[in-house]
């Protein structure tokens, strides 16, 4: 049967927090009750980074959701233009992390992510990706779609 990740996580979906995961604390936060569009608001205009890398501390739901919203907000041009570096490395850094540490978390998600990370690699002058930086896109690019056919 397959999961519909289509609704706002519940303060259930998050589980117990631990007084000391202060990175997950300020995620939950953060992010708790809000819809992928509001957290789209909230980030436009402010460091992609910041966005993408508040789902490395996410349990799976959440996560689930929210990456959805982290895909848009890159194939939809939701970030400022100077920042669309940033939202494409960030991206390929969350996914290598998980494919590294918890790669079951890729599993629901897996296409939408191959999806996207092709989008980045066949729009790099739109990602302010350079020539100095090509080289190691296309690496990441591999490890990634390589590990993802895995899974």
């Amino acid at each position: 049967m397959k999961k519909n990740f289509d609704n706002i996580p519940l303060d259930k979906d998050w589980g117990k927090i631990s007084n000391s995961d202060l990175d997950l604390k300020y995620v939950y936060k953060k992010f708790l009750g809000k819809t992928n569009l509001e957290m789209q608001r909230i980030y436009n205009g402010v460091v992609a980074i910041e966005y993408v890398d508040a789902l490395r501390w996410m349990p799976p739901i959440p996560f689930y959701y929210y990456i959805q919203g982290v895909i848009d907000y890159i194939i939809n041009e939701h970030y400022q233009s100077i920042d669309s570096y940033d939202a494409a490395y960030s991206f390929f850094g969350l996914i290598r992390e998980k494919l590294e540490k918890n790669p079951h978390f890729l599993i629901p998600v897996k296409d939408k992510v191959l999806t996207t990370i092709h989008y980045i690699m066949d729009n790099q002058s739109a990602f302010c990706i350079d020539v100095n930086d090509q080289d190691e896109f296309a690496s990441l690019y591999s490890y990634i779609h390589k590990e993802l056919e895995k899974i």
